[in-house]
């Protein structure tokens, strides 16, 4: 079950998700963050029909609770996909709410599914204040954003978009106690796209190689200045790849989390030493196998779908 903003990194995991035969897309919650939940909504029944997925709800999410809510235009595009001039989905969301939906499939199948969400987690912590044990009835919980650890002065900062859109529901959830695996801001911004991993996209056949190219060029085109190359970092197909192969996963530690002022924002930090509030720790991923995940990923968009 994938909760996800889609913007274009979003869309290229699913793509990515949607091309793996041992993963089964069971339902699609749209949250807000890259654009609004309702664009994401729409987003996602882009891509799961140009690969063939439309049978599979998409449900909207709840609106964002901040008092003057953001989203990434210069990131992702007006629409959340680059602006490309996509047309608009044939069908429509399920007229059920992304949190209903995450209550009750977890209630339906306890134990069956696994829940990725790459988005901020708004929907997650309505889910939780309306059923405090639901998210533990998901087999597991993979989560995007925070970082690993405190940077040490003079060391990169990260910016963690997914906990700066909805930062109390994001702490909320890390003081739940609910098991959950982290994959950090700090480690997929290293996961990013070598020359010929592009030129293989671009030259590929597939609906989702094709697919990709159409969004890829507008996120490329703004993190060039901050990569110094024309590229771009797989925020969310890296914690998909993870969730997917734990092969990747180099290393990892257990802290937990939790959610402090930072500049004009708000971000998520491992804590080495105990917080302040006895949460529980979380399994933070730290250091994965880039090179072999990215030639996977770009490997399973050029490959059919098989149904």
């Amino acid at each position: 079950m994938l909760d996800v903003d889609v913007g274009i990194d979003d869309a290229l995991m699913m793509l990515y998700l949607a091309s793996l035969p041992q993963v089964e897309i069971v339902a699609v919650g749209s949250t807000h963050g890259n654009c609004t939940a309702e664009q994401a909504a729409v987003n996602a029944l882009r891509v799961l029909e140009a690969v063939g997925l439309d049978h599979i709800p998409v449900a909207e999410g709840a609106l964002s609770p901040m008092p003057h809510p953001t989203t990434s235009p210069h990131v992702h595009g007006h629409d959340g996909l680059g602006d490309t001039g996509l047309p608009l989905p044939r069908g429509a969301v399920s007229g059920e709410s992304a949190v209903d939906q995450l209550v009750r499939l977890s209630a339906e199948r306890p134990g069956e599914l696994d829940l990725l969400a790459v988005g901020c987690m708004t929907n997650l912590d309505l889910a939780l204040s309306r059923d405090p044990e639901s998210l533990r009835r998901f087999r597991s919980v993979t989560i995007l954003g925070g970082i690993s650890e405190t940077p040490a002065p003079g060391t990169r900062e990260f910016y963690d978009a997914n906990v700066y859109h909805s930062p109390y529901a994001a702490d909320r959830l890390f003081a739940s106690g609910t098991p959950i695996t982290v994959v950090p801001i700090d480690l997929s911004y290293r996961a990013v796209l070598e020359d010929r991993h592009l030129e293989a996209l671009r030259t590929g056949t597939t609906p989702q190689a094709q697919f990709a190219w159409k969004i890829l060029p507008f996120y490329c085109t703004f993190y060039e200045e901050r990569l110094g190359r024309w590229s771009a970092c797989m925020h969310d197909p890296i914690a998909g790849g993870l969730f997917v192969d734990e092969s990747l996963i180099m290393a990892e530690v257990s802290h937990p989390m939790e959610v402090e002022p930072y500049l004009e924002r708000w971000r998520a930090v491992g804590r080495a030493d105990a917080a302040p509030d006895g949460r529980a720790p979380l399994r933070i991923l730290t250091e994965a196998d880039y090179t072999r995940f990215l030639d996977d990923f770009v490997a399973a968009l050029l490959r059919p779908i098989v149904s």
